[in-house]
């Protein structure tokens, strides 16, 4: 390392003005000549020797207070800096296995058990590997590898460049850490490191890297297997950064792109089911290296197996159907976790299951139509209802006599006056019946049956009374939709159908099918709608599921069905009945997903007590262990008004150990009247349930989650070469093979780069200034006691 130095600029870290200064050299000057005007018998050079002595110490005195800096720009020529940063993730500890001719003898330049000259005809050159050599290779871990080939094969090369580069070691997970600052790595240096960390942070790491070093990079060298898990939004960002300051990422993976191994993918499946259920799991599967084989895909519900199937593997993505039997009878959350067999030889075997959760809901949900039109609509509904076993259902039929309500349990002759008995209700759906059919109390019990009892209110409009007679009513209130009353129903062209919105792509109540475009589809098919009644728009808060597509854009789109909160209730409209046309050469499969779906939603947060004055939930059902759980509570007081409220306090408890019991407080949220929310930290994996405290419980729901221990980086075995190749061309760097090491000096610019700095040095703490100092105080305390002066 060479530095040149050179003073630019002098000032005074105290100045003082130049008058100033001026004057007090004067006076020091003056004072020295006073000090020394007479002879007093000394010869001349004695006096003025004396009098420039005092003169410069003084000088100096004065200089110190005022501290004399000096700017420096010094020049330094040093080494570029070359990090190698070595990936210890948990997914570097799985061990790939090697069955192609390749593959092989990468493992084996790792490993030192071939030449990267003899892995240029690897089919040739793997005939000459031994059993115990193969052996070595099918132990050897994607971590062995690539510390093995550091401190093996490599370390040749990499010693021709410590003349010069300056070479470092690391590690990373989630973050970075140095394993040597020395030019070569040792197996001493390597016995701390594990590949254990339980993250991923490519991205993160390598800016890190880069921004930690005030010395110019020659590069940096990744060895990984590209497995990012803990991804940057600013990930294309910072490589591109690296790439413009000219800091190339040579990027050497590990790994086999293909490893045989058997994963689920991901799972669909219901979120809430009725105690008897039948629950259908659609499961996709990625297999590889096990085509035509078979394996067992089976469900467990809390830990108990309740269903199992035999699967033949094809290969790659394909996606197979299970469905199972919910034996509980006990309302809550339950645990589903769907498993598929793994085999000996897989690679990882922590990515052969799911778990899930689903809320299972024991009791029947009773159900109100009034209808006033016996039209298609009404017919296929009124069956759907009746044969469902998780539906209770009552009928009134306006438009017939009391005859039929006294000769059939199913139906009664007029909405219940009684408060008991109309608020046993979960849903009421109002057909095409007249407001005149209500008396105004009836219509305040409906209201309050909704508001504040958690009900929830269907209407399915029609052409002679719904909406356009309920102007002025509370039912107008509850809508979600505003109207015109005294307009007829509009005449639709035959080549308009509904299209969902984003809300119902992503709504359970409009999901026919999981695929979009087959679902988009299905609800294309519903046309022609005929006619629609006069809708203007969605009440600010509602939300909209099906538009028209004719009129699907912009603020006026057409809220063909569209639902909001109405106090502890929803209300939903559909504006069309002509559902009934999804029963086009499918029978009964979509018309009745529809109608179920739109049931399940309107009235399972009041079969889960979720319709209560304090409404407890989590912002998901299943954690991740060692992530905080984000707790929830709306509450209401006794007026059904947001609580103002400091604080809530809430209660943890564990279902599967029951000495866990925490009690946490949650704060109020500013912008969310009403709003409370808080953070629990599980000790654990396992299941945990949400309570109230003593004085809130009669007037609250519980509600449980789950948190489970998630291996992310056995998720995916694969090796991410897309992801390497693209991390080394946005930077301006080269994706190597191990066995192509030897000609990576060449990539590398290794010229000497000159630095400069530019400081401010004080000066009058220099050593030589004190030196001065007490050496002319000494100088006239000497001469002063030689020549008898005071």
């Amino acid at each position: 390392m060479l530095t040149l130095a050179r003073i630019e600029e002098f000032f005074w870290a105290r100045p003082i003005p130049p008058g100033a200064l001026a004057a007090i050299l004067g006076g020091i000057v003056l004072l020295s000549w006073y000090l020394y005007r007479r002879p007093w018998g000394l010869p001349l050079w004695l006096r003025v020797s004396l009098a420039a002595s005092r003169i410069i110490i003084l000088a100096l005195v004065v200089a110190t207070l005022l501290e004399p800096t000096a700017v420096v720009r010094e020049s330094k020529t040093v080494l570029r800096s070359l990090p190698i940063l070595l990936d210890r993730s948990a997914s570097m500890s799985m061990v790939d296995q090697r069955k192609a001719a390749p593959d092989l003898a990468e493992a084996a330049v790792a490993l030192g058990l071939m030449t990267p000259e003899e892995a240029k005809d690897p089919e040739n050159a793997v005939l000459t590997l031994g059993a115990a050599e193969r052996q070595t290779i099918a132990n050897a871990s994607r971590f062995d590898l690539a510390t093995r080939f550091l401190t093996g094969p490599g370390q040749p090369v990499l010693a021709s460049l410590e003349d010069s580069l300056d070479l470092s070691y690391l590690s990373f997970g989630k973050t970075h850490r140095l394993i040597t600052q020395s030019q070569s790595l040792t197996d001493n240096a390597l016995e701390s490191i594990k590949p254990e960390a339980s993250e991923t942070a490519i991205m993160t790491s390598l800016e890190s890297v880069a921004n930690s070093s005030g010395i110019p990079l020659a590069g940096i060298v990744l060895l990984s297997d590209g497995m990012e898990n803990q991804s940057s939004r600013r990930s294309q960002d910072i490589l591109r950064e690296l790439g413009a300051r000219n800091i190339p990422v040579h990027t050497i993976p590990i790994g086999l792109a293909e490893p045989d191994d058997v994963s689920i993918r991901s799972i669909v499946m219901q979120e809430v089911a009725f105690s008897g259920d039948r629950v259908p799991v659609r499961v996709q599967i990625q297999s590889h290296g096990y085509e035509r084989r078979t394996a067992g895909l089976s469900v467990e519900l809390n830990g108990r197996s309740v269903s199992r199937r035999q699967i033949r593997l094809t290969g790659g993505l394909q996606f197979e159907d299970i469905d199972f039997r919910v034996d509980l009878y006990e309302k809550g959350a339950a645990r589903i976790k769907v498993s598929i067999e793994p085999f000996d030889d897989e690679i990882s075997t922590a990515n052969n299951e799911v778990e899930r959760g689903i809320r299972v809901v024991n009791e029947k949900i009773n159900v109100l139509y009034i209808e006033g039109n016996a039209r298609w609509e009404y017919r296929y509904l009124h069956a759907i209802l009746k044969r469902d076993p998780r539906i209770k259902a009552t009928f009134i039929n306006s438009s017939v006599g009391p005859e039929i309500a006294r000769n059939s349990p199913e139906h009664i002759e007029r909405f219940p006056s009684k408060r008991e008995e109309a608020f046993q209700y979960d849903l009421v759906i109002l057909g095409d019946v007249d407001s005149a059919f209500f008396t105004p109390e009836e219509l305040g019990l409906l209201e309050e049956l909704i508001r504040d009892r958690g009900g929830s209110l269907l209407m399915l409009c029609g052409p002679m009374h719904s909406p356009i007679s309920y102007a002025d009513t509370p039912v107008a209130t509850m809508l979600p939709v505003r109207f015109q009353a005294d307009e007829k129903w509009e005449e639709v062209s035959a080549s308009v159908y509904p299209v969902l919105t984003p809300e119902g792509r992503n709504s359970m109540v409009m999901t026919l099918e999981n695929e979009r475009a087959e679902n988009d589809h299905l609800w294309s098919r519903a046309a022609p709608l005929d006619q629609l009644p006069p809708l203007l728009e969605a009440k600010q808060g509602a939300t909209v599921l099906a538009a028209l597509s004719d009129r699907n854009a912009g603020p006026q789109r057409y809220p063909l069905v569209a639902w909001q909160r109405y106090g502890t209730g929803k209300c939903l409209s559909i504006a069309s009945d002509r559902l009934w046309r999804l029963r086009f050469k499918t029978g009964d499969k979509y018309h009745w997903r529809v109608w179920s779906q739109c049931i399940q939603f309107l009235t399972l947060s009041r079969l889960m007590g979720e319709h209560k004055r304090i409404r407890l939930e989590t912002d998901r059902s299943i954690y991740p262990l060692g992530d905080q759980c984000r707790l929830y509570a709306h509450v209401l007081d006794n007026d059904f008004q947001p609580s103002t409220q400091q604080r809530f306090d809430v209660i943890v408890t564990g279902v599967d150990d029951s000495s866990l019991r925490q009690t946490i407080t949650l704060r109020p949220d500013q912008a969310h009247p009403g709003l409370f929310e808080g953070y629990f930290s599980p000790p654990g994996s396992g299941r945990f349930r949400i309570e109230a405290n003593e004085d809130d419980r009669e007037v609250s729901n519980t509600t449980e989650f789950q948190v489970a221990e998630v291996r992310r980086e056995f998720n995916d075995p694969k090796m991410q070469r897309e992801t390497l190749e693209r991390i080394s061309a946005l930077t301006g760097g080269t994706s190597l093979a191990m066995s192509d090491l030897p000609r990576f000096p060449e990539l590398l610019n290794r010229e000497p780069v000159t630095l400069e700095f530019r400081s401010e040095r004080p000066l009058w703490d220099h050593g030589l200034i004190a030196f001065l100092f007490i050496a002319l105080l000494g100088a006239e305390w000497i001469l002063r006691r030689k020549h008898d002066l005071p």
